[in-house]
């Protein structure tokens, strides 16, 4: 018999009879920590409140308000790690079998339970739970690297792409560390995030990632990568260069009395110009969330985002789904090139609410636009020095 502790995990035993619940208690909780129940219905509240913890549910067949093989269906659907055994008199056996030959269980035993082998049952099925989840967890590790392979490509092929289209383009870096920042945010510590199917082949990621570029190649087209160029020798008031932009859009709800004293490159149209696409898309992509507040900080302005629809509406930029990133999320992305090429500077941080974040956009008129580096030696310029790219989708 294994040494291994078993006293790791829990183990759910459900009875109506009292006395079978003491009994169970008293022989085997020295052995395992074990939660007790007296019908399906305790059982699962039971199992919710300690459903990262369970390993194994036993349970009699036979009970009021709901059987034995109902209850571990439900368990099942909660968690399917969740070790399954279903404890039956002799004139249920026939119902046991088939449900253990349909796969809704990992074994049943039979009463009057024999100790010793209900005993060993116990831990077999407790080490089998242990197993299964060190299996997952190297599986998640592997699938991870695999992940962010395709990450850094995806993320990546975005650059490459918009080069092609226009190789002029300067500060590609900042566009890409903003995307990722982005993407990002919203699934930072999240232990419910699918990434890539286990099931999933090469040939199935190769297919999606054909998908992606043809779709960043077919929307990141040339009028949305190139705009004018903007006179840092004058001054714009950012509330002057949004204002009017921000009314017809209707979304952005102003908030907050700060007013920036040094201004955006002008002159207005061309630097409304160049904005407006960005307004655009971003109202498109967290259109679910009703309003958007925005509001004017030294320097620039700063939008109040939800991370959590910026990072359901970016996971194509960050994962190999199958669904190939929208029109709108692919106009955001060519508009913080378009922004980047342009001399503005992002930045993020959380708010207070978890699910909440701060994005800065900000012009800074003391700093002159680099025109002598353009296109490639731009995004390895960039890329070098680019901490969040390769923390993110480093080695």
């Amino acid at each position: 018999m294994s040494d291994t502790n078993h006293n790791e995990h829990l183990v759910l035993f459900v009875d109506d009879e009292e006395k079978t619940r003491k009994y169970f208690a008293r022989l085997f909780g020295g052995k395992f920590k074990i939660l007790l129940a007296k019908d399906g219905v305790e059982a699962l509240e039971v199992f919710r409140e300690h459903i990262d913890d369970i390993a194994l549910v036993v349970t009699d067949q036979r009970m009021p308000n709901m059987t034995g093989s109902q209850l571990l269906e439900k368990v099942a659907e909660l968690k399917p790690s969740c070790i399954r055994i279903l404890s039956t008199a002799y004139s249920d056996i026939d119902a046991a079998i088939d449900v253990v030959n349909k796969g809704g269980m990992y074994q049943y035993i039979t009463k009057p339970w024999e100790v010793n082998d209900l005993e060993t049952a116990l831990m077999r099925a407790i080490d089998l739970y242990r197993v299964q989840k060190e299996r997952d967890a190297l599986l998640r590790q592997k699938l991870s690297s695999v992940e962010m392979l395709a990450s850094s490509d995806r993320i990546l092929s975005i650059a490459t792409l918009a080069i092609f289209r226009d190789d002029g383009l300067r500060h590609v870096g900042e566009a890409l560390k903003i995307l990722v920042e982005l993407a990002e945010t919203g699934v930072a510590g999240e232990d419910d995030v699918s990434g890539i199917d286990p099931a999933l082949n090469w040939r199935e990621l190769y297919r999606r990632h054909l998908v992606f570029i043809r779709s960043i190649r077919e929307g990141m087209t040339d009028d949305r990568l190139s705009g004018q160029a903007l006179d840092y020798s004058q001054s714009v008031p950012v509330m002057s260069a949004l204002g009017n932009l921000t009314e017809k859009l209707e979304c952005y709800q102003w908030i907050g009395n700060e007013e920036s004293s040094t201004g955006w490159p002008g002159a207005l149209e061309t630097i409304q110009g160049e904005v407006e696409p960005l307004l655009t898309a971003l109202a498109a992509v967290m259109r679910d969330a009703g309003v958007v507040l925005i509001s004017e900080v030294q320097g620039g302005v700063e939008f109040k985002l939800s991370s959590r629809l910026l990072a359901k509406n970016l996971e194509p930029f960050r994962s190999a789904t199958a669904h190939a990133p929208s029109d709108d999320c692919i106009a955001l992305a060519a508009a913080f090139f378009r922004l980047a090429h342009a001399g503005a500077v992002f930045k993020i941080s959380p708010e207070t609410r978890g699910d909440m974040i701060r994005l800065k956009v900000l012009f800074d008129l003391k700093k002159r636009v680099d025109v002598g580096v353009r296109g490639w030696d731009s995004l390895i310029g960039s890329l070098a020095d680019n901490d969040v790219f390769w923390t993110r989708f480093g080695a």
